[in-house]
């Protein structure tokens, strides 16, 4: 499972993705503290405008972070160097928080861009998160191109699903839909394989003649089929007898009166 997987090591770049069904801060936040707690030297770039229930929430995991301010008169070369100009040695993890703002006011091309250079010419990981519903498909699967692991967080029966997909740089492509939980220490909990179970489908018994839409009538109505089911094929005899049972599966001929014939047209015949 991925979510357990990244636990031990974190990729060269994670995305999470939320909606409004479904916050993705609180697992952003959760791999954050995990991070840091087994030795991951956190930067954090706040682009998204802190509110203040996010701001006790940073406080509470001891975090410190930096806001920043979406500039749309610079370039994102500026934005790519101040991500480059906090990476010191060791194990460094670039945490972006979030890159809609830059997707509002820079290209998806731009943007890509500055997270390929960041690592070409760094050992830092990234963790970003991306809000789903303001950006379209298109910007969304050019960022999958970019982060290795892809996670989309999203609610259904009643449970936080977390949909993944990871390609490792051996090649392997694992993906999983797991259910978690959050604790109030920010842990992350519950992390199981999800199954999702699909309502039962009443299907509508459709009618004896339905055909495809057509400007032909392709169908018979209730007249035609009764004078069909009449109708006696010649390939079909059917025997009067006092067992039905004796005559399933018979094929009774007639002998017609041709079959009498003594005429030899073509003199070819003993008779």
């Amino acid at each position: 499972m991925i979510l357990k997987d990244i636990l031990s090591q974190p990729p060269v770049s994670t995305l999470i993705q939320d909606s409004c069904s479904l916050k993705g801060r609180p697992l952003f936040l959760s791999l954050i503290c995990h991070y840091s707690e087994n030795g991951y030297s956190i930067r954090y770039f706040k682009y998204d405008s802190p509110l203040s229930s996010e701001a006790s929430e940073m406080e509470q995991l001891k975090l410190s972070w930096k806001t920043c301010i979406v500039d749309g008169n610079e370039d994102m070369v500026s934005v790519e160097n101040s991500w480059i100009s906090e990476i010191k040695n060791g194990n460094v993890l670039i945490a972006i928080d979030s890159l809609s703002p830059l997707l509002l006011n820079w290209t998806v091309g731009e943007v890509a861009s500055a997270l390929k250079n960041l690592q070409k010419t760094t050992t830092a990981s990234v963790i970003a998160l991306v809000h789903g519903d303001v950006h379209d498909k298109h910007n969304l699967q050019t960022l999958n191109y970019i982060f290795p692991c892809h996670l989309t967080v999203r609610r259904a029966q009643g449970c936080n699903i977390c949909s993944g997909i990871w390609r490792k740089t051996s090649g392997k492509i694992t993906d999983s839909e797991e259910h978690y939980s959050i604790t109030d220490k920010w842990e992350l909990k519950d992390v199981k394989e999800f199954i999702e179970t699909q309502s039962a489908v009443v299907t509508d018994s459709l009618p004896k003649s339905a055909v495809p839409k057509s400007t032909f009538k392709l169908g018979l109505n209730a007249r035609e089929e009764k004078a069909r089911s009449q109708v006696v094929l010649p390939y079909i005899r059917k025997q009067n007898e006092s067992s039905s049972e004796t005559s399933k599966g018979k094929i009774i001929y007639e002998v017609e009166a041709p079959d009498w014939d003594d005429e030899d047209p073509d003199d070819d015949l003993e008779i």
